[in-house]
């Protein structure tokens, strides 16, 4: 990936301010997530073992220099009195995965810490989520069915159980057909192989919602957007059950049937009426992925089948 000097530069020395030990873990595709917690520690979250501490210690002032690193490196302001935070995507490299970064300056912290969420290198298959015990062979029939049937697919979950890493994963056999598909995302993590495939990403100016919108005038097949939680959920529901079916997108909830009542609580921020009956006929099925005891699994796979208006309820039948 070509980039510019300047940039080169910065990427150079925020490799230098990680040192030997983070960048071991940067490079590691086993780890997804490092944590710098105030208290100095520094907490690793793998696939293979969840969230560990690592017994290494970084001095505030490291911390404090990586943060100030990653601010230049991206053209941000970090103050402790006027912006004590910091978001930021650290780019594509030879050094460096793109990831995003989260870091904290007192008064907000007793002392500087941060976190770097890597996007995933490597894309797990079914295969490699069967071995590791994340999925039954039988759960991957059902998915790869629904995929098949141009189902519309909600990958659900709590923080961190790894939905967006489940998507990759079902866009692989997405990327062997010949759909046009659409991704739209806040960050650059969904890949898929498909040979027509657009990549669309919202910015300070753009919204999820916008960027569905324009979706519609791209003549998609399938629209995978990597997560609804706002007003975007009724666009994009109303173009799943209006023709453009095949789509997968995430949502944060506590439970399988949990989903439904989260995305039907998304469209009310825009909506007099709840829309159960979109909701109903919009999603086909619904995955939920749960964290527990330092590992990750596929709980429950369940297929929606309407709303039923005199119960006040989801139709719904658990097939996974």
């Amino acid at each position: 990936m070509a980039i510019n000097v300047a940039l080169q530069r910065a990427l150079d020395t925020l490799q230098e301010n990680l040192g030997p030990e983070l960048m071991e873990y940067m490079t590691d595709n086993n780890v997804t997530e490092l944590m710098v917690n105030p208290d100095c520690s520094l907490w690793v979250d793998t696939f293979s073992k969840g969230c560990i501490d690592t017994g290494i210690k970084l001095a505030p002032e490291k911390t404090r220099q990586i943060i100030y690193c990653v601010a230049s490196l991206t053209n941000q302001i970090i103050d402790e009195d006027k912006a004590p935070f910091l978001q930021a995507e650290i780019p594509d490299s030879h050094l460096f995965d793109s990831c995003r970064f989260q870091g904290e300056l007192p008064s907000i912290v007793t002392s500087p810490s941060f976190n770097i969420r890597k996007h995933p290198k490597v894309i797990l298959t079914f295969d490699d989520y069967i071995r590791s015990g994340t999925i039954t062979p039988e759960q991957v029939q059902v998915i790869k069915q629904a995929i098949r049937d141009h189902q519309n697919i909600v990958i659900a979950g709590g923080t961190n159980s790894g939905k967006t890493t489940f998507t990759n994963s079902c866009l692989v056999p997405v990327g062997d057909m010949d759909d046009r598909v659409v991704l739209l995302e806040d960050t650059p993590e969904l890949r898929c192989a498909a040979k027509n495939c657009i990549s669309l990403r919202t910015t300070e100016n753009v919204s999820m919602n916008q960027l569905l919108r324009i979706t519609l005038r791209l003549s998609p097949n399938r629209i995978i957007v990597g997560e609804v939680r706002g007003e975007e959920t009724f666009t994009l529901l109303t173009a799943w059950s209006t023709g453009h079916r095949g789509g997968i997108t995430t949502v944060h909830s506590d439970s399988a049937i949990d989903t439904l009542y989260r995305l039907q609580e998304a469209i009310e921020l825009v909506s007099m009426s709840p829309q159960q009956r979109k909701i109903g006929r919009a999603i086909d099925v619904v995955v939920y992925l749960r964290k527990s005891d330092r590992r990750r699994f596929v709980e429950e796979i369940i297929s929606v089948e309407g709303f039923d208006q005199l119960k006040g309820e989801y139709i719904t039948r658990r097939i996974g």
